[in-house]
């Protein structure tokens, strides 16, 4: 359990689904296989239609994946909005925080 003491007014996401999201798995297989390699990655979001296109990441939210890419070293977010973009971790993660208030 985190003690960290947060503005409460920016802790209000509380992850309500039952799977494990992509980003998860990706950083744990990653962990698994190379370690503490993974300090200094990218780690790449998008969305896919269901006929296989790229459709808008949007805007980052998920803020138990941007805690997860920091504790385990990920540099960068890649996401597809209309293109790449490439958003350093801190940056996202404080994005994420910004979403919900």
């Amino acid at each position: 359990m985190c003690d960290a003491q947060l503005d409460q007014s920016i802790k209000k996401n509380n992850d309500k689904t039952c799977c494990v999201h992509a980003e998860w798995n990706a950083l744990i297989s990653a962990l698994k296989e190379h370690g503490d390699m993974v300090d200094g990655s990218t780690l790449y979001f998008m969305r896919v239609d269901e006929d296989g296109n790229f459709t808008e990441a949007g805007e980052p939210y998920c803020t138990v994946c941007s805690r997860l890419a920091l504790e385990s070293g990920v540099a960068t977010f890649g996401l597809w909005n209309g293109g790449p973009q490439m958003i350093d971790t801190t940056t996202y993660n404080q994005k994420s925080y910004a979403y919900y208030l």
